[in-house]
């Protein structure tokens, strides 16, 4: 077969959607630095651009689907599958990714904290949980990947302290964890009114919760919240509330409200 002489165009993007269904990598970030690796290989932070459901095969070409939004990986495991944002357990074990590491994300952007988290820095966990109760959005039995949000409040050479915001009943099973993208907790602001880790009240009410879990109610299509109430053992015990979010209103945090629990981890 004769070669054919290539002619290249070059090409200059002048904007990018701001529409989260059009994520883009932070501007700056080296898009020469995408990779194939197998899903097991995806660390908390590096930037997913697309998945291929086989794989990883070095002896063929295979054509990867590029997702409509990328965004960074927090991966947890749980039967087969992986949870690459933390939460949906979709993709499974053995499916390769298209990915940017975490090193070539711009630091002023989307920081690497490879190196050790800093004081005040937002971060998130994910981790499988095991409710104790059963309700119309859990079973027990049936372990499901979520997230949970905190602040670094204390670093000591390569230990740091986080405290939690909330407290999820139940047993945990620590997964991964990494910086809050504030493209995350913007998204949930604007979709539902509030983010997961936010403090809140209800209108006229005194007492005050933590917004664990946001999601759409699967029947009434209605969005809803799930919060922790610090002092209410009942709440604490069902462990659910269905409520619209717009019955709740954001409530300055004071005092240890939305601060329950605090864990030291090793510097990454």
């Amino acid at each position: 077969m004769p070669a054919i002489n290539a002619a290249f165009y070059p090409l200059i993007i002048t904007k990018r959607p701001a529409d989260s269904l059009y994520r883009q990598p932070p501007a700056g970030t080296d898009m020469g630095a995408a990779r194939l690796v197998p899903i097991s290989d995806v660390r908390p932070g590096d930037w997913v651009l697309g998945e291929f459901e086989w794989p990883l095969n070095p002896g063929r070409l295979n054509t990867l689907m590029q997702s409509v939004a990328c965004f960074p990986a927090l991966p947890a495991t749980l039967n087969g599958y992986i949870a690459l944002d933390g939460q949906s357990d979709v993709w499974h074990d053995d499916e390769t990714v298209l990915l940017i590491p975490r090193e070539y994300i711009p630091g002023d952007t989307y920081a690497d904290r490879s190196g050790g988290y800093r004081l005040g820095d937002r971060v998130e966990r994910t981790f499988i949980h095991e409710p104790m109760h059963e309700n119309a959005r859990d079973k027990v039995g049936v372990r499901r990947p979520v997230i949970q949000r905190g602040t670094v409040t204390a670093v000591e050479g390569k230990v740091f302290t986080v405290a939690w915001s909330g407290r999820w009943p139940g047993r945990e099973e620590e997964q991964a964890m990494r910086l809050a993208d504030p493209a995350d907790i913007a998204r949930e602001r604007s979709t539902f009114g509030f983010a997961v880790g936010d403090t809140v009240t209800t209108p006229g009410g005194t007492a005050t919760g933590v917004v664990l879990e946001l999601f759409f109610h699967w029947y009434a299509g209605a969005p809803c919240a799930r919060i922790y109430w610090p002092g209410s053992g009942w709440d604490n015990y069902c462990s659910y509330t269905f409520n619209p979010t717009n019955r709740y209103v954001h409530q300055n945090p004071h005092g240890a409200y939305g601060i329950t629990s605090r864990a030291d981890y090793p510097a990454a």
